[in-house]
């Protein structure tokens, strides 16, 4: 194995916690993620009717940990912005229900009561991620007193309208603060959210698809970086009948020695804080795959090891 070959983790299925979700779906967590305080979850949602998180309509569940709930098309022909589905969940104490028919992010402050999360209508299979800031899974869960109709965590739903977008690879030349000019490898379309979006807690996330091969970063040296906190960088398949599958192979440079390691299925790659990772080139596309960053800060940061 090379020295950094620890950092790539395939992503593989798991049952997951019983009574959250009806099938099995990609999980990590400290321990697939080089001891990270973080947890992650991924699958599709693909039945009317379906409820989840947890699967009891009678219970609500709660964390010790902050928790951002994201559903997200995973159709790379359409605009990233078309969810063509309707989600239902009940937030707070209240047990309100809100309506979610846009891409977006639901941020669950530890200790709120949330779920369950029902699928009312559905147009095509969505993705469905799930991020823990906590080691591990960890929830107890609370009777269902009711339901309202009430606004007071309507502000808990982040919409993708709201985030940094790039929706055309024609539209931008820049990625968000810290991120230098792309090129054609990067996405043809991505959501990122900085912490300053989701409440305030000490995560950036995004969802992008990408088609094209090439060289993401438009910098010399391919954007070799270091971050002042972790990262973990996923590589996600969008095919809802075979979540194990990639679609494409991506080059992806780590460490100083600027080692290379290819990935042909759903991976996760950890960059500990001050680590030099990048440059991330596509070799080859079969069909569009997803990628999805974790950055464990509140404003994405990045020291750039060559200058344009």
């Amino acid at each position: 194995m090379k020295k950094h070959g620890h950092l790539l983790k395939l992503l593989n299925l798991r049952e997951g916690p019983q009574g959250l979700y009806p099938e099995p779906r990609i999980w990590a967590d400290y321990r697939d993620l080089e001891g990270l305080g973080v947890h992650f979850s991924y699958g599709f949602l693909k039945n009317v009717g379906e409820s989840f998180h947890p699967i009891n309509t009678d219970k609500a569940l709660m964390h010790p940990y902050d928790e951002v709930l994201v559903f997200a098309p995973c159709n790379a022909s359409k605009d990233i912005l078309d969810l063509n589905a309707e989600i239902t969940i009940t937030l707070g104490r209240e047990f309100e229900e809100h309506v979610i028919n846009e891409p977006s992010a639901v941020v669950i402050p530890r200790g709120t009561p949330h779920g369950p999360i029902t699928v009312r209508a559905l147009e095509e299979p969505i993705v469905h991620y799930l991020v823990g800031l906590w080691p591990e899974y960890k929830a107890v869960s609370t009777p269902r007193e009711g339901k309202s109709r009430g606004m007071n965590y309507s502000h808990l739903i982040k919409r993708f309208r709201g985030a940094w977008l790039l929706l055309s690879k024609k539209l931008a030349r820049t990625m968000p603060p810290g991120v230098r000019a792309r090129n054609p490898g990067n996405a043809d379309q991505i959501a990122w959210f900085s912490g300053k979006d989701l409440e305030g807690i000490e995560l950036n996330i995004s969802w992008g698809f990408y088609s094209s091969p090439g060289i993401w970063h438009g910098t010399q040296g391919g954007g070799a970086h270091i971050h002042p906190v972790d990262e973990v960088l996923f590589f996600l398949g969008l095919n809802p009948n075979d979540i194990n599958y990639l679609g494409a192979e991506i080059e992806i440079g780590l460490g100083e020695e600027d080692e290379r390691h290819v990935i042909n299925r759903p991976t996760a790659v950890v960059a500990p804080k001050n680590f030099v990772h990048c440059p991330v080139i596509t070799r080859w596309v079969e069909t569009p795959y997803a990628h999805f960053h974790l950055y464990l800060g509140l404003k994405y940061e990045a020291r750039w090891l060559f200058t344009q």
